[in-house]
């Protein structure tokens, strides 16, 4: 298993890996999970899909997209902002170039049967782990997020260093809440280590290429 890191900008260079990740998107947030998305030719996109985010996918042998998150930068439209925004303290959403915010955070089912030494999925282990590097190597403080409480379980399971923002809040019937989590040599370090995940899984050195956000 190897993680491709596509920028917005590169999408049309990855047509078919962007294809099945909207589709492993619809798959999981729709069909699964129920939530409000707009699916269309059973594809899930929104508008932030057209702010550039950087994705990160989860590639396997056989070239499918088992996982995938995507980034955002919080200093302009981001989904802590304009759609949860009730889930922040005060409803004052974060702005800061050192903090980007995660959403979107999907994984095949069906493809990720090997489990890690905590019962989890390998594959969520190494996306979690994946998260964290990223933001440490793009010169991050913290990655905000969403999750259910089911989430943060599994979350905190994979060894995630989780700061609430706020108790959890009832949002479309779900209970959901904010969270920091520290992007730091030590904390990564601490994620390959819970999650037993290699050194070299990103595909083509894509760490050492990433932007500074400082």
């Amino acid at each position: 298993m190897k993680v491709q890191l596509i920028s917005g900008h590169e999408a049309g260079n990855h047509p078919h890996l962007i294809d099945e990740m909207f589709k492993l998107r619809a798959r999981v947030f729709k069909d699964r999970l129920d939530w409000e998305v707009t699916v269309v030719d059973g594809r899930e996109r929104d508008q932030f899909d057209d702010l550039n985010p950087l994705y990160a996918l989860a590639i396997d042998d056989l070239n499918r997209v088992v996982a995938t998150f995507r980034l955002l930068q919080t200093t302009g439209p981001h989904m802590l902002a304009d759609v949860f925004r009730g889930l922040m303290p005060e409803g004052i959403p974060i702005r800061s170039p050192l903090i980007w915010e995660s959403t979107r955070f999907a994984v095949d089912t069906s493809l990720a049967r090997d489990r890690g030494p905590r019962g989890l999925a390998e594959v969520t282990g190494l996306m979690l782990t994946t998260l964290l590097e990223t933001g440490f190597n793009s010169g991050l403080t913290h990655i905000l997020t969403v999750l259910d409480v089911r989430m943060e379980k599994i979350v905190r399971r994979a060894g995630c260093p989780v700061d609430r923002l706020t108790e959890p809040r009832d949002f479309g019937g779900v209970p959901s809440l904010a969270i920091l989590m520290e992007c730091s040599e030590e904390t990564v370090a601490e994620m390959h280590r819970r999650n037993n995940v290699p050194l070299d899984c990103f595909a083509d050195s894509q760490l050492s290429s990433l932007g500074r956000a400082a």
